[in-house]
């Protein structure tokens, strides 16, 4: 495992590993850390918003880091996937990313006809605007 927080890492793949439903509840990994953090420092439940929103933010661990570690568990242990993990993947853009480079399924802003018309634009004509803005913006 060469992660930023492997002893996160671990706790996250425990976690994971002994409960499917939190593969696809990123919400109850950090109850669970959390949870976890509390006991081993002696925080009772009723001190727990007070603490974690006066800006004592070394107390528990950061819940965007612990969000990260869970998704990267993920990445990197396909057998921890959730039944919502293709979906998830998919809102997040990373399955959209293999048809970007496809360049038959794009969609096309203009016809092929308007692209062959445009093809004939003589962009001559435009050379003095173009020359004139380098000009100001010497000065």
């Amino acid at each position: 495992m060469n992660l930023e927080n492997p002893p996160l890492m671990k706790v996250v793949y425990t976690l994971l590993s002994n409960d499917v439903v939190l593969r696809d509840d990123w919400m109850g990994v950090i109850r669970q850390i959390h949870s976890i953090e509390m006991i081993a420092k002696g925080i009772k439940k009723e001190d727990y918003f007070d603490i974690l929103f006066d800006g004592k933010y070394d107390t528990f661990s950061n819940v965007h880091t612990i969000k990260r570690v869970w998704q990267k568990v993920q990445e990197v242990y396909p057998q921890l996937r959730g039944l919502e993990w293709e979906e998830r993947q998919i809102q997040g853009g990373q399955f959209t990313s293999d048809k970007s480079n496809d360049f038959y399924s794009q969609l096309s802003l203009f016809s092929e006809e308007q692209l062959h018309e445009f093809a004939k634009i003589d962009y001559t004509k435009f050379s003095n605007f173009i020359k004139k803005d380098d000009d100001d913006n010497e000065k």
